[in-house]
C-alpha cells in the first residue's frame, strides 16, 4: 500500500498522553501484553484482538478484502540506552497504515517488558467514510424511538460479541415528571423533555446511541463501553440536569433531577434483551434508594479473592496479588505502572478450578503506591473484565463467588465500584 503524508505528517503531536496519542505494552519475545484506546482509536483494533497475541500472529480483517497481516512492523528490541524513539508502521483495521514515531522504554522487572508510547503520526493513508443514516424518531424529542432503540441496541450486541469488545447501557428516567404535569400543565413537561434530549444530544455526543424508551425514559447505548465508563457518563448526566434551571424559580417548581441504571456486557448479560433488562432494574434500584442517582446493575457483590495474577502471554509475567473478585472484575495490589484504559490479558488460578482463567481486562482505576502523606492505601489497579478466555473461565469465578457470597463485600455508596 502507498504511504502518503498526511495533514499532519512531520508536524508534532502530542508529547505522549495515553489517551490522545495510545500505548501499548510489549514483551522481549514480541507478545502484545497491553493496549490502551489511544492505540485502538489510532489503529481500529480492538485490544482483546491483539493483547496476548504475538506481533508477527497475522490478523485477518472483517472487512475489505480479508487479507492477512501483522499487528505492526519495526523493531521493538529494548535500546542499551533503555529509552529510544523508533518508527513503527502499523496496520490497520479498515485497511489504512499508520506510520508513527514511538518512544520505546524498557519496564523494570523480570521479561524485558517495554512500553511503547506513540508521540507522533509521521504518515497515513486514506480511511473509508461510513455514514448511517437514522429513522423512525420520536416526534417530540428527535431521538430514536423505543423500537428503532431496541434494534440499534441487538445491532451493537452483535458487533460486541463479534469484536469481544464491551457493551454498555444507560436508562434513565426523569424524577416525578407528573409534577411538572400537574403543576404547569402537559405542555411544559414536554419542553422539559425536549430540554433533556438536548442535554443527552451534548453530553453523549452522538444522538444514533440515544432513544426515547417511554413517555420519560430514555436509554444510552454505549459500544466499546464498560460498566466504568457507562457509570462515569451516568454521574455527569445526572450532574448537569441536576444544575440546569428549566423553569423559572417563580413557577415553584423543584429542580429536576435524573435516576439512571447502567449494565454492561459481557459482566452482566448474555444477550441485548437481558442487557436492557439489567439496566432497568439497576435504574429501579435507583428510584428505589431515593431517587437522584447513579446504580449500576449489581449481579453479585465482590468478595475477598488472594490469588497471583500473572500478564497472559508466552511466558507469564507476575502483576500482582488479588485483593478480592466480583463477578466484573478483580482487584490487583501491585504497584505496577500501568495507566487507566490500558487493556491487558491476564491470567490467574481460581480454587476449585483445574487450571487458571484467561480473562481481557480494562483498567479503570489505579491507586498509585503509598507516600507518607497516606501510609494506608494500598498501591493496585481495579480492572474490569471485558472478555472471558471462554466460557468455563467465567463459570469459574461465578462458582467461587457462589461459593463464597456469605464474605462478600457490598459496595459502601449508591454507585457500584469494581
Amino acid at each position: 500500500m502507498t504511504m502518503s503524508a498526511s495533514n499532519h505528517g512531520r508536524q508534532r503531536g502530542s508529547s505522549g498522553s495515553i489517551g490522545e496519542s495510545g500505548c501499548l505494552i510489549v514483551d522481549q519475545a514480541g507478545t502484545i501484553l497491553g493496549f490502551d484506546e489511544g492505540a485502538e482509536s489510532l489503529t481500529g483494533w480492538a485490544a482483546i484482538e491483539v493483547v496476548g497475541r504475538h506481533k508477527d500472529l497475522r490478523l485477518v480483517r472483517t472487512e475489505g478484502d480479508g487479507e492477512a497481516l501483522p499487528i505492526y512492523e519495526g523493531d521493538l528490541t529494548v535500546p542499551d540506552s533503555a529509552t529510544g524513539t523508533r518508527e513503527l508502521r502499523f496496520n490497520c483495521r479498515d485497511g489504512r497504515t499508520v506510520l508513527v514515531e514511538a518512544l520505546v522504554q524498557g519496564l523494570p522487572g523480570n521479561g524485558d517488558r517495554m512500553l511503547v508510547r506513540v508521540l507522533r503520526v509521521l504518515a497515513r493513508s486514506a480511511a473509508p467514510i461510513h455514514v448511517d443514516s437514522l429513522a423512525d424518531l420520536d416526534p417530540l424529542c428527535g431521538l430514536m424511538c423505543r423500537g428503532s432503540f431496541q434494534l440499534k441496541l441487538a445491532e451493537e450486541y452483535r458487533k460486541a460479541e463479534k469484536s469481544a469488545k464491551p457493551l454498555g447501557l444507560i436508562v434513565l428516567d426523569v424524577d416525578h415528571l407528573t409534577r411538572v404535569n400537574d403543576k404547569l400543565g402537559r405542555q411544559h413537561g414536554d419542553e422539559l423533555l425536549r430540554k433533556l434530549a438536548g442535554i443527552l444530544r451534548v453530553t453523549v455526543g452522538d444522538e444514533t446511541r440515544i432513544g426515547r424508551l417511554g413517555d420519560d425514559e430514555f436509554g444510552i447505548v454505549m459500544p466499546n463501553s464498560g460498566r466504568g465508563d457507562a457509570r462515569q457518563l451516568a454521574a455527569a448526566l445526572r450532574s448537569t440536569v441536576e444544575r440546569f434551571r428549566f423553569f423559572p424559580e417563580t413557577d415553584g417548581i423543584p429542580q429536576v433531577t435524573l435516576s439512571l441504571g447502567a449494565a454492561s456486557y459481557p459482566a452482566d448479560a448474555d444477550n441485548a434483551a437481558d442487557l436492557l433488562q439489567r439496566a432497568q432494574e439497576a435504574l429501579h434500584e435507583a428510584q428505589s434508594l431515593g431517587r437522584n442517582r447513579v446504580w449500576c446493575y449489581l449481579r453479585r457483590p465482590r468478595v475477598p479473592f488472594h490469588a497471583p495474577v500473572y500478564f497472559d502471554g508466552g511466558d507469564p509475567l507476575l502483576v500482582g496479588y488479588s485483593r478480592d473478585l466480583s463477578p466484573s472484575g478483580i482487584f490487583v495490589q501491585t504497584a505496577a505502572p500501568i495507566d487507566i484504559g490500558m487493556r491487558c490479558a491476564f491470567t490467574f488460578p481460581v480454587p476449585g478450578h483445574d487450571g487458571s482463567v484467561h480473562v481481557i481486562g480494562r483498567v479503570v482505576r489505579a491507586v498509585p503506591p503509598e507516600t507518607h502523606e497516606d501510609a494506608n492505601r494500598v498501591p493496585g489497579l481495579g480492572v474490569e473484565f471485558e472478555q472471558f478466555g471462554g466460557p468455563h473461565d467465567r463459570r469459574a469465578i461465578e462458582a467461587y463467588l457462589h461459593e463464597n457470597e456469605d464474605n462478600s463485600r457490598r459496595p459502601e455508596s449508591g454507585v457500584l465500584s469494581i
